[in-house]
């Protein structure tokens, strides 16, 4: 399991668990004497908690995705004057990322929520001038056929649960932006806790890339963004600030591991799927409009392509 490398919080309170890396969000689901439980791969479960107000699968009908591949993705040759986004849409695949339980029935999955909404807001921006690239079009990982992308030797093991090993994974996610050429780099994520109380949104950049500040001020643009449309719509959110971290995909290089993105970037969790209000709001029609919305308006706003 790769670990962020996270630094203080700017705002808000103590971070907590984000990112399901491939070696803990490959689940395996059981059930020990009643209790569900998840593997972290290692034999070692940990509790996952289902909540008592479940919501329904995720429905993606409400924000009309009818497409595979969105109209914003790029040509081969960005067009001048036309700024480029890379929407890295969180897991794929094997790799579900945090999971919402019904019992035993998974009943969300995180990267069904980052790819449809990546998705749709792919074609948001491509009607506002702005090109996309994403980083995976598809429920797979960005790496399916397993190729040693970081020359680091090491792949998944054939027999393995995973498709790619996760440096490979991730760095192919970063050589999609870089290769494109993309001006900003977001990559969408929902969080998840054992904590059942824990709610709420943050967003997370590097604090030590050349283009830092650049970053910063798409985190702060997100960040507000997200905090006026979910109350707007009806949830009365935590304000979990924004913070700084060394993320595969936004931090510096991994010297015999990663190579960097090479644009300003930001990592933002929307909602936890562990919380009950949450994940009920984020399967609504009103809930995904309010997060889409709010990443369409922030990167506008950086390209100073407002909404009217």
């Amino acid at each position: 399991m790769i670990e962020p490398r996270r630094g203080r919080r700017l705002t808000g309170g103590d971070r907590v668990l984000a990112f399901g890396a491939l070696g803990l969000v490959l689940l395996v689901v059981v059930v020990l004497g009643g209790e569900i439980v998840r593997s972290a791969g290692d034999g070692s479960p940990a509790p996952i908690a289902t909540g008592t107000a479940t919501p329904p699968p995720v429905a993606v009908a409400p924000i009309a995705v009818t497409a595979a591949t969105p109209t914003g993705s790029p040509p081969a040759t960005p067009v001048a004057d036309r700024p480029f986004v890379c929407l890295d849409p969180g897991h794929g695949g094997l790799d579900l990322g945090n999971v919402r339980l019904d019992g035993s029935a998974i009943v969300i999955q995180e990267k069904d929520l980052t790819l449809a909404h990546a998705l749709a807001l792919a074609d948001r921006l491509d009607a506002a001038g702005i090109g996309v690239v994403l980083t995976r079009r598809e429920d797979a990982e960005a790496n399916p056929i397993n190729r040693d992308v970081n020359g680091d030797g090491i792949v998944a093991a054939p027999d393995g649960a995973a498709n790619s090993d996760e440096l490979d994974d991730q760095q192919t996610r970063v050589f999609v932006c870089n290769e494109a050429g993309a001006d900003l780099l977001v990559s969408i994520h929902y969080n998840g806790a054992e904590n059942l109380d824990l709610e709420g949104y943050e967003v997370w950049f590097n604090q030590d890339r050349p283009f830092s500040d650049e970053s910063e001020r798409f985190a702060t643009l997100i960040h507000n963004e997200l905090g006026t449309r979910l109350p707007a719509a009806g949830l009365d959110a935590s304000d979990r600030g924004i913070g700084f971290e060394d993320h595969a995909v936004t931090g510096p290089a991994r010297p015999g591991e990663l190579i960097p993105s090479e644009m300003p970037g930001v990592v933002v969790e929307g909602l936890f799927l562990s919380n009950d209000e949450d994940a009920a709001f984020v399967v609504t029609a009103a809930g995904q409009e309010a997060l889409i919305g709010a990443y369409e308006a922030a990167i506008r706003r950086y390209f100073d392509r407002s909404p009217t």
